[in-house]
């Protein structure tokens, strides 16, 4: 946004993010039209013709992230239901941080809270 275009996003975990890390951009690309390609059964040459651009941003080599997920440490479970908690039903709390099904971390983590936190928005009428 603010525009409305077709955008497909990707990413690469772990050891993916290893492989590709420090790769050109050209590489990065490539290898994600080819995992496109062979997920929908199309060649990556004919997606390659219909992409109008690709941005990625390696984090392993960002110097202020280094690739780095936020993580609880063993016992943690009771912070994630606290900080998943609304303050006096008026202050909404989302993020990958306060997942509390056991994907806190990752990003479905991250859109599973947003819908908790929604959810609860809803019923704080």
């Amino acid at each position: 946004m603010p525009e409305k275009n077709p955008t497909l996003t990707a990413w690469a975990p772990f050891r993916s993010a290893e492989k590709l890390s420090g790769q050109p951009h050209e590489f990065v690309v490539e290898r994600a039209l080819r995992s496109l390609g062979k997920s929908l059964g199309v060649p990556a040459k004919t997606i390659r013709a219909e992409l109008e651009n690709a941005y990625l941003h390696d984090w392993q080599s960002d110097p202020f992230s280094r690739g780095a997920y936020s993580y609880g440490k063993a016992g943690a479970n009771r912070a994630l239901q606290i900080l998943s908690r609304s303050l006096e039903n008026t202050l909404f709390f989302a993020g990958e941080a306060t997942d509390t099904t056991g994907h806190n971390g990752t990003v479905h983590g991250a859109m599973a809270s947003g819908y908790r936190a929604a959810r609860q928005v809803l019923s704080s009428g």
